[in-house]
């Protein structure tokens, strides 16, 4: 590595007080007076300049590839970071459209829609492919199980309607068509149910019930079926004449709607 020595600083130091000399004074202005310590400052100024344009020297002056390439790397970390906030924001503004629908609230009546049968059935958009699951009825109750049958187990698991609202109830069946009884393990697929009551979307219970389909665990015996109910808590007017009745299953994949009556 080369260096300016000092004889060649005090050199470039009295050339460069000279030449600002004759600037100022050829522009017309008064005589500037540089304390030691500027002087100082003009000197290894002056010998960076010089040891810049020697290729074989390290200067203390930054290159201008250098400057680039610190600005290109700051800008794509700024475009990263904007992106990131901008994915985190889609998030946030898709978790909000999904917990309004699910609400029921200023939800489109659906009404006119044409229906289209999914291409799985009900038991492929669950999760259990080995087993029938279908639809039987609904009925609509303040309490479930309802009053005449419950228990004294299921008033502490059983639902109970807010005072202005009901239940409506829907009635499936988990069939086993095989010769062997087999163990329906929905509880761990963690499926989300929406309901459809005259085209309008509302929100299906998450309960403890032991014939919760979304949370069905039990074995099905050989060529049998067991009970399983889905309930949604909604206002006694939205139930006074239901004309339409339909399912929608969640999941990453797909929200297929199975149209029960």
């Amino acid at each position: 590595m080369i260096h300016v020595s000092d004889h060649v600083k005090k050199i470039i130091l009295i050339s460069a007080v000279a030449l600002y000399a004759l600037t100022v004074s050829g522009c017309g202005a008064a005589g500037v007076d540089l304390s030691d310590e500027d002087a100082k400052k003009v000197a290894n100024y002056s010998s960076d300049v010089v040891s810049q344009h020697n290729d074989k020297s390290d200067t203390r002056l930054v290159s201008l590839a250098t400057v680039k390439k610190k600005y290109q790397e700051q800008l794509d970390l700024e475009i990263k970071r904007q992106n990131f906030r901008a994915l985190e924001q889609g998030a946030e503004e898709a978790a909000a459209s999904s917990d309004a629908e699910g609400s029921g609230e200023g939800s489109e009546s659906g009404e006119g829609e044409e229906y289209t049968e999914p291409d799985i059935s009900l038991s492929e958009a669950i999760g259990v492919p080995e087993f029938d699951v279908y639809y039987t009825d609904h009925e609509i109750s303040p309490s479930y199980p309802t009053s005449g049958s419950m228990t004294e187990e299921d008033v502490y698991m059983g639902m109970t309607a807010a005072p202005g609202d009901t239940l409506l109830i829907m009635h499936f069946n988990i069939s086993n068509t095989e010769g062997l009884d087999r163990q329906c393990d929905i509880i761990d697929l963690h499926p989300t149910f929406r309901v459809k009551i005259n085209g309008e979307n509302h929100t299906v219970q998450q309960t403890i019930l032991p014939d919760d389909l979304s949370k069905y665990d039990g074995t099905v015996p050989a060529y049998s079926s067991v009970e399983a109910v889905l309930i949604a808590e909604v206002q006694e007017s939205v139930v006074s004449d239901v004309q339409s009745l339909s399912l929608v299953v969640r999941s990453a994949e797909s929200r297929p709607e199975y149209k029960l009556e």
